[in-house]
């Protein structure tokens, strides 16, 4: 049975084995569009090796990333129980694996399961803090500690080293020309935190590279950590 991904990993084993059969296990190369702005959301994905960055985009054709997960979350859990649309571009930065399920399949499988609704509910609350704290970090932090963070976010979500990630994806999930990041890179190399490479990072002294980020850091593992620690029934309609 699928459990790499950890919402899968929280669902009750009888509920899940009864959606086996309905799971089916993808490899997604770096690049490619999972969703797009104002589409119906047909397909869940539950990322495992693979890390996935969300966007949105402005009327004007602008946009940008404004977060990445990993087996840590999904894509299209609440959208295909509300609206049913996309309202972010989720692309893939790491290529890797994913567990992928029918929109439909996944609207049984949430209401069969209550734990699964409690991981969603966790996951979105998740979400918003990280989103809102993204905006403090961009006005107030600068894009060197900010790199830093993003270096050891993305470490945190894929098991391959050196982190496979190139400066045009560091650029657009920090939101800064790629000469910015290009500048920041090599301000972390001269502090010998980390080695730049052909489309991967190394990182050499973790203990420092996390003093290097951004406070960001530390408040949102509190915040993971307070959320996840609360396993009292979420609310629902009787």
């Amino acid at each position: 049975m699928p459990t790499r991904n950890l919402l899968l990993a929280s669902i009750e084993p009888e509920v899940l084995a009864a959606v086996r059969g309905r799971l089916t296990q993808v490899q997604v190369e770096r690049g490619q569009i999972l969703h797009t702005v104002g589409e119906e959301v047909a397909q869940i994905y539950f990322p495992t090796t693979a890390l996935i960055a969300l966007g949105v985009e402005t009327v004007a054709g602008e946009g940008v990333n404004v977060s990445i997960l990993g087996a840590e979350g999904a894509i299209g859990v609440f959208e295909a129980c509300g609206s049913r649309h996309a309202y972010t571009r989720a692309t893939v930065q790491i290529a890797g694996a994913a567990w992928r399920l029918s929109a439909p399949a996944y609207r049984e499988l949430f209401a069969e399961s209550a734990a699964l609704r409690s991981a969603i509910h966790h996951y979105v609350e998740l979400l918003l803090a990280e989103a809102r704290q993204f905006v403090a970090c961009n006005a107030l932090h600068a894009v060197e500690n900010r790199l830093a963070r993003i270096l050891l976010d993305v470490s945190d979500r894929t098991p391959t080293r050196p982190v496979p990630i190139t400066q045009d994806s560091l650029s657009q999930l920090l939101g800064v020309q790629r000469t910015t990041v290009a500048a920041g890179i090599s301000a972390l190399q001269r502090q010998q935190l980390i080695r730049g490479g052909r489309g991967a990072i190394e990182i050499l002294d973790l203990d420092r590279l996390e003093l290097a980020a951004c406070s960001c850091r530390e408040t949102l593992r509190f915040a993971r950590e307070d959320i996840q620690s609360h396993d009292a029934p979420v609310c629902e309609a009787e």
